[in-house]
């Protein structure tokens, strides 16, 4: 059993300027936070796993490769299948932070 803390991960994240910090992970799961500045993003992309996103701070805007988007805010959760296509960007003006899995 392992356990973490959420907010102390975010902080590390922003105090050392990373994207990425993962929670835990084991062979057929992983779970991280991601740390955006206002602005900032990803770049289009996929995975060949299913992932979901859940919003703890800030607002995001989701956008699939047929341009379909959305902007998602605290508490709302996003899935991506398998080999979707996906770019996250910060669209607010203070920091978005996510968790993933």
């Amino acid at each position: 059993m392992d356990f973490a803390n959420i907010d102390d991960t975010a902080r590390k994240a922003k105090d050392q300027d990373k994207r990425f910090m993962p929670l835990f992970g084991v062979d057929s799961f992983r779970s991280w936070i991601l740390y955006f500045r206002p602005g900032e993003h990803t770049d289009m992309h996929y995975h060949m796993s299913p992932e979901t996103f859940l919003v703890l701070e800030g607002k995001a805007e989701v956008k699939g490769i047929k341009g379909e988007q959305r902007i998602i805010g605290k508490n709302e959760i996003v899935f991506f299948g398998a080999k979707d296509y996906y770019q996250i960007t910060n669209v607010g003006s203070e920091p978005l932070v996510l968790v993933g899995n």
